[in-house]
C-alpha cells in the first residue's frame, strides 16, 4: 500500500467517523422531544417521499427555484455515481475504473449532469446575491455550500479529463474527451500530477462537504427524506388535544423544547430556511414580525443549546446554562407578538418543501402562553369570558337560535324536534346581522329543495374552534364534551355548517371525545342539491365575481370546487380567479381566533386582500364563511369602495338570488 493510497484511506475513515458522531449527536437531541407515532400508512409515506423527493413536487411550484432544486438534486443522484467510483477505486485499487460502453454510459451522463448542476448553482447565486430575493438569506454558509458542489463538480470533470489524457482509448466522454485532448499537450509528467491533484481536491471536497453538512443548514440534505416520510397524515385541521386528567402536570403546551414531539424537532433539522413559509405568511406580509421561518429556527438554536442539558442533574448546570434552561420559547425565544400575530392559515405548511408543521407549533406556545404562564390579549381574556358565561364570544343570550327556528319555520331539537338535517348555525350566524342573511338564505333554499332541516335551538354553544387556537385547550374541550353530548343525543343524519370553523371543528376534532359524525358544509350539501336537479337557478345574475377561500374550506379540508360549481351554474355568472386562489389563497385575517383580536402591526390583513380581490376587476366578492364575510366586507369599506358598487355575499346568497321565487 503506497503513503498517497493509506493517507487517503484515512481521511476517508476519519471524515465517515466524524460525520457519523454528528449525526448520532443530531439524533440524540430529536430524542429530547416527546414522543407521537408517525409509523402508520407505510404504502402512503412512501408514496410522499417518492413525489416530494424524487419529483421534487412542492419544490417545482415554485417556477424559477425549482428548476434550479430539481437540476442540482438529480444531478447529485447521477453525480454519486461517480462519486462511489471514485471512493472505491480509490479505496480498492484493484477495482478500477470502469471503461468501455459501462465506463462510457456514466462519463456521458456525469458530463450532461455537469454542465446542469454548475449552471443550477449559478441560477442559485444569482437569486440569492444578486437578484437578491427577500426570502433568501445572504451569508457565509450558504455561499460555502455553492462553492463546494462546483468545485466538486469541477474536480471529477478534471479527473475524468486527466484519464483520458493519459488513456485515450479508455471511454467516450463527450466533454472529458474533448478536454482530455486538449490536456495531451501537456504531456503523461503534468497530466498525472494533475489527476493526482484533482483527484485530492474531489476527496477533500466530498468529505468536507459530508463533516460540515451537519453543522450547516444542509444537513436538510439528509434529514428532509424522513422527514417526508414521518410528515402528519393526519387531517390537517385536526390540534392533537392536552390531557388534563395527569394530575402530575405542571406545565401545559409547549414551553421548552422538551415539550415538542421528535417530529417537531426533526423539523426544525429540516428546514432548509429557503423562506417559502414567511413569503406566504399573510402577517408576515402585511407588516408583522411574524415569520413562520424564524420560528423553525429559533427552536432548532434552543435545542442546540438546550437539549444536551435537559438530562444533566440541576447542581451540575452553571447558572448560564440555567438561564438557558429557564428561558421559555413562548414569550421569551420566541416573542409573543410573533406568536398571537398568527392566523393559522396553513398556507406556511401547505408550501414547506420538506414538510415542516408551523402551525401547530404555534398554537402549542399559545397553550403554554394562556394555561401556564396566564399571558395573553385583552381582547381574548373577554371572549373567553363570554364563552364560558354565555357559550359564546359575543356574550349574547341562547335564545336567538329558537327565535330564528321560529322565523324559518324549521325544526327545533331544543323544543324535542328530530330533523334528519341538522343545522349547526354557529355563533356568526345567531349574533351577526350580516351572518344571519347568510343562515337564511341557506335554510330558505334547503326548504326549497324539500330537505328535513332544523336547528339545535338554545341547546347549541360556540364550538370552541376560537378557544382552541387562541391557547385556551381547557375551555374548548369543555365546550367540546357539552356540545359532544348534545349531538349524540340528537342523533342528526347529517350535520350541516356555513362556517368552516365549526365545520373543521366538528368533523375533525369532535371525534376526540366521543364524537363521530357526517358532517357537510352548505357548499358540499347544495352542490349536491343542485347536482341532483333540486335546486336549478334560472335566474340571470349578470354578475362578475371572484371566489375568496377560505383557509378551514379550502387548504385545511381541501373543498375548493363546491362554491365555484355552484357560482357557475347560475346563469350569467363570470367568474374570475385572484392571482392568490385555492392552496395559494391569501387569508382574510380572521382566523386562529384572530377574529376577536385587533391588528397592532403593520397593515390589515382583510384590507390586503381586499384589494388582491377589486384587482380581479369583479363586481361581486363571494365567500363561504361568515367570518370572511365579515373581514372582506371591512376590507373593502376601508379602501374607500362603496357597498353599491362592490357587493360582498356568501355563495349561498347569490344562488338563492338565481333559484328562489321573488316572495321568498
Amino acid at each position: 500500500m503506497s503513503l498517497n493510497h493509506l493517507a487517503f484511506v484515512v481521511v476517508v475513515l476519519l471524515a465517515i467517523l466524524w460525520f457519523g458522531l454528528l449525526v448520532t449527536e443530531k439524533i440524540s437531541l430529536i430524542h429530547v422531544g416527546q414522543p407521537v407515532d408517525r409509523s402508520d400508512d407505510p404504502g402512503l409515506r412512501w408514496q410522499g417521499v417518492w413525489r416530494e423527493v424524487f419529483g421534487q413536487h412542492r419544490v417545482l411550484q415554485d417556477r424559477f427555484s425549482g428548476i434550479m432544486h430539481v437540476m442540482m438534486f438529480w444531478g447529485f443522484l447521477i453525480v454519486s455515481i461517480q462519486t462511489a467510483v471514485f471512493f472505491l477505486n480509490g479505496i480498492f485499487p484493484v477495482f478500477g475504473v470502469p471503461s468501455g460502453i459501462f465506463g462510457s454510459i456514466i462519463d456521458t451522463a456525469f458530463d450532461i449532469t455537469a454542465i446542469f448542476v454548475v449552471l443550477a448553482v449559478v441560477m442559485a447565486a444569482y437569486k440569492r446575491y444578486i437578484a437578491r430575493s427577500p426570502r433568501l438569506i445572504r451569508n457565509w454558509d450558504a455561499g460555502l455550500v455553492l462553492l463546494l458542489i462546483a468545485v466538486i463538480i469541477v474536480a471529477q470533470l478534471s479527473i475524468e479529463s486527466f484519464q483520458l489524457a493519459l488513456h485515450p482509448h479508455m471511454l467516450f466522454a463527450p466533454l472529458g474527451g474533448a478536454l482530455g485532448f486538449w490536456l495531451r499537450h501537456f504531456g503523461p509528467g503534468k497530466d498525472r500530477l494533475g489527476l493526482t491533484v484533482s483527484r485530492w481536491i474531489n476527496a477533500l471536497g466530498l468529505l468536507g462537504f459530508l463533516v460540515y453538512l451537519p453543522y450547516s443548514k444542509h444537513f436538510h440534505l439528509f434529514v428532509a427524506p424522513f422527514n417526508i416520510y414521518f410528515r402528519n397524515l393526519d387531517n390537517k385541521g385536526h390540534l392533537p388535544p392536552l390531557d388534563f386528567d395527569d394530575e402530575t402536570t405542571e406545565s401545559y403546551g409547549i414551553g421548552q423544547v422538551s415539550d415538542l414531539t421528535w417530529k417537531d424537532l426533526l423539523d426544525a433539522y429540516a428546514c432548509v430556511q429557503c423562506g417559502r413559509c414567511t413569503a406566504v405568511c399573510p402577517a408576515n406580509q402585511t407588516g408583522k414580525s411574524l415569520s413562520p421561518k424564524n420560528i423553525i429556527v429559533s427552536i432548532r438554536n434552543q435545542l442546540e443549546q438546550v437539549g444536551p442539558l435537559v438530562d444533566e442533574v440541576a447542581a451540575a448546570r452553571t447558572p448560564v446554562q440555567q438561564e438557558l434552561i429557564d428561558t421559555p420559547l413562548a414569550g421569551g425565544i420566541i416573542p409573543q407578538d410573533d406568536l398571537w400575530a398568527c392566523t393559522t392559515c396553513g398556507a406556511c405548511v401547505e408550501v414547506c418543501p420538506v414538510y415542516d408543521e408551523h402551525v401547530v407549533k404555534i398554537v402549542g406556545m399559545r397553550r403554554h402562553l394562556v394555561l401556564t404562564q396566564g399571558e395573553m390579549p385583552i381582547e381574548a381574556q373577554s371572549a373567553f369570558r363570554n364563552m364560558e358565561n354565555q357559550g359564546n364570544p359575543w356574550g349574547l343570550g341562547g335564545d336567538a337560535r329558537q327565535q330564528f327556528a321560529e322565523s324559518m319555520g324549521i325544526k327545533d331539537v331544543s323544543r324535542g324536534d328530530k330533523p334528519k338535517v341538522l343545522y349547526w348555525m354557529g355563533c356568526a350566524a345567531t349574533y351577526d346581522d350580516r351572518a344571519r342573511k347568510v343562515a337564511q338564505a341557506t335554510v330558505a333554499l334547503l326548504k326549497y329543495a324539500g330537505v328535513d332541516v332544523g336547528v339545535l335551538g338554545a341547546m347549541e354553544k360556540c364550538t370552541g374552534d376560537p378557544a382552541r387556537r387562541l391557547g385556551n385547550e381547557y375551555l374548548y374541550q369543555s365546550l367540546a364534551v357539552e356540545n359532544v353530548e348534545t349531538l349524540n343525543a340528537a342523533e342528526p343524519d347529517v350535520i350541516l355548517t356555513t362556517c368552516p370553523h365549526c365545520f373543521n371543528t366538528i368533523k375533525n376534532e369532535y371525534q376526540d371525545f366521543g364524537g363521530h359524525y357526517t358532517v357537510k358544509h352548505h357548499a358540499e350539501y347544495l352542490a349536491e342539491l343542485v347536482a341532483e336537479g333540486k335546486l336549478t337557478p334560472i335566474r340571470d345574475l349578470e354578475e362578475t365575481l371572484t371566489y375568496h377561500d377560505s383557509c378551514y374550506l379550502g387548504r385545511y379540508n381541501g373543498i375548493y370546487d363546491a362554491p365555484r360549481v355552484i357560482l357557475e351554474s347560475v346563469p350569467g355568472v363570470q367568474l374570475t380567479e385572484m392571482e392568490r386562489s385555492r392552496e395559494r389563497s391569501f387569508c382574510c385575517g380572521a382566523g386562529g381566533g384572530r377574529m376577536w383580536l385587533e391588528e397592532h402591526q403593520g397593515q390589515r390583513i382583510n384590507q390586503n386582500r381586499a384589494q388582491q380581490a377589486l384587482e380581479t376587476g369583479a363586481t361581486t366578492i363571494a365567500t363561504a364563511c361568515p367570518f370572511c364575510l365579515t373581514m372582506m366586507r371591512d376590507g373593502v369599506q376601508s379602501l374607500d369602495q362603496d357597498d353599491k358598487q362592490i357587493k360582498v355575499r356568501d355563495f349561498s346568497e347569490v344562488l338563492a338570488d338565481a333559484v328562489l321565487p321573488a316572495n321568498q
